[in-house]
């Protein structure tokens, strides 16, 4: 945004009488800018400490003569730097965010003169493709000169004039990531205004912009570039919001695998056999933990952030996370419970609560702790997206993270489960009765392994876009393995589970009897 040039106060120039002396002018301005507004925009501003101050010649009433007094004006390029623009900033600005820095005095010069942004120093020009400014090539580039830049005058005259005379040079790009603005895949004519702006017909930059040489070819055919200087613009800050196809199938597959789930909860509310177990228990707080989290991604992803109170693009993620996350620790109690089982041990669903209630509250600790954490100077939810930004990495760090260290606890129970039942079959055959529950295992790890894949290929999926610059981790992939996700628990937990399989069985025989019922009954003849 500004040189980088710029010095900062240290050890070496407080030595500076100089220096010394502003930083006595800024405790005597402290109280009076501490109670005012900021004079301008952060981007008019540049900073000032180190800068003399302003003296002036007043007459004294002693016989010494005059003496030099200040009037708390400073001195910036040769220009005289009334108070009313000076102020104290305790921040900076990054990319639309405030930073906070060291106290320091910044001024409004683009109040007194028009300022003129280059996005590098001369020699220099920036890349597009990584966001950084390169050295450039030492051929055709004779025409590049900072110093003449045609500016278009009040009446209407255009005339190259000097920069450096004329406007106030500041060098560095006012964002992280700049565009170049097309028209039908064309470069635009801006024109540049004494007043510093830059406007092309209704399009209009006053300080969003910073110029930087470009390389355009000749001719079609030709292989030779022509460097000429084009105006870049900031990239919107805001994540635009899409609702295609994608979003829709995503919220459909969502919607498909919370009514699978529900059908598995009012199984296993029916299930006498497994209604009152620790695994019953469980399994019934798993699928309304996936029916809520699942429910609100779908919430988030058919609604647009600009038509959602800060507050609740803020909260639902939160809950959101909080569901999905704990959905995975419940599979981890399952796993130790199978554990233990195979030593004769058999938790209750007390058990269950116990375990399950300190999850809770950590899970609920973390969730609110991410969202008061900020990632790459932005809020992690709440800001222009209110789920994950897919910008950055912050999903795989906050999200993917704990539910990866629950998949570990996991697999690390289900390996010792099976060595335990290859040394139950080897020898230990006074303890086999606890092979009732092996079908209950058998069917929950088929469960657990259409989940893990449903899950990795999220994973996945965000790592692929990201470096494809493809900033989401919906696709049709990812839609299909949702939907896989709803239709495997139906298969795995009430398909492959015998204790379910026979509660539908005795319902179908007793429907089946009532049936034969009716017809054994006699008939009697009414006259």
């Amino acid at each position: 945004m500004f040189s980088r040039n710029q010095k900062q106060i240290n050890s070496k120039n407080i030595e500076h009488p100089t220096m010394l002396t502003s930083l006595l002018l800024l405790l005597m301005l402290a109280p009076w800018c501490v109670g005012a507004q900021y004079p301008c925009a952060f981007m008019d501003t540049v900073n000032i400490t180190g800068s003399y101050p302003h003296e002036t010649h007043l007459a004294s009433s002693s016989s010494s003569g005059e003496e030099l007094t200040s009037n708390h004006s400073y001195i910036y390029k040769w220009m005289v730097v009334p108070p009313d623009l000076v102020a104290i900033y305790d921040f900076i600005m990054v990319n639309g965010q405030r930073v906070n820095t060291a106290r320091h005095l910044r001024a409004c010069v683009c109040k007194l003169k028009p300022c003129i942004r280059f996005c590098c120093n001369p020699g220099f020009y920036y890349n597009l493709q990584d966001n950084a400014c390169q050295s450039l090539p030492s051929n055709d580039t004779t025409n590049l000169d900072q110093q003449a830049m045609p500016v278009r005058f009040g009446n209407g005259s255009t005339i190259a004039v000097n920069s450096s005379s004329h406007f106030l040079v500041n060098i560095g790009a006012p964002c992280e990531n700049m565009s170049l603005v097309l028209k039908d895949n064309n470069r635009v004519n801006w024109l540049l205004y004494e007043n510093g702006s830059i406007i092309h017909k209704q399009r209009y930059f006053s300080k969003h912009y910073c110029y930087s040489p470009l390389a355009t070819r000749k001719g079609k055919d030709d292989e030779t570039f022509v460097w000429h200087w084009e105006p870049l613009t900031c990239v919107p800050d805001r994540f635009p919001f899409t609702l295609g196809v994608r979003e829709w199938t995503y919220a459909i597959c969502l919607i498909i695998t919370v009514i699978c789930m529900i059908i598995v909860l009012f199984m296993y509310l029916l299930c006498t056999e497994l209604r009152n177990t620790f695994y019953g228990v469980a399994i019934k707080t798993y699928t309304l933990c996936i029916i809520i989290g699942y429910s609100l991604l779908a919430h988030l992803t058919l609604t647009n952030p600009m038509d959602m109170t800060k507050y609740a693009c803020s909260k639902i993620p939160i809950f959101a996370m909080l569901y999905l996350i704990l959905s995975f620790y419940i599979l981890t109690f399952i796993s130790f419970n199978f554990y233990l089982s195979f030593f004769g041990i058999l938790l209750s669903k007390l058990m269950f609560w116990f375990m399950f209630f300190p999850t809770v509250l950590i899970t609920a600790c973390w969730s609110f702790f991410v969202s008061y954490t900020s990632y790459n100077n932005r809020p992690v939810f709440g800001s222009d997206i209110c789920w994950f930004d897919p910008r950055n990495y912050s999903i795989i760090v906050y999200f993917y993270a704990p539910i990866l260290l629950a998949c570990i606890f996991s697999g690390i129970f289900y390996i010792l489960s099976l060595l335990r039942i290859g040394e139950m079959t080897n020898g230990d055959s006074s303890k086999m009765s606890v092979f009732t529950t092996h079908n209950c295992f058998q069917s929950f790890w088929i469960f657990v392994g259409y989940t893990l894949f449903a899950w990795l290929v999220c994973i996945c999926s965000f790592v692929i876009n990201y470096y494809r610059r493809d900033y989401t981790h919906i696709n049709y992939v990812v839609c299909l393995f949702v939907a896989f996700h709803g239709f495997g628990a139906m298969y795995a937990l009430l398909g492959k589970n015998q204790q379910v399989q026979q509660f539908l069985r005795r319902i179908d025989d007793d429907m089946d009897n009532d049936d034969m019922a009716e017809i054994s009954v006699p008939m009697t003849t009414y006259s």
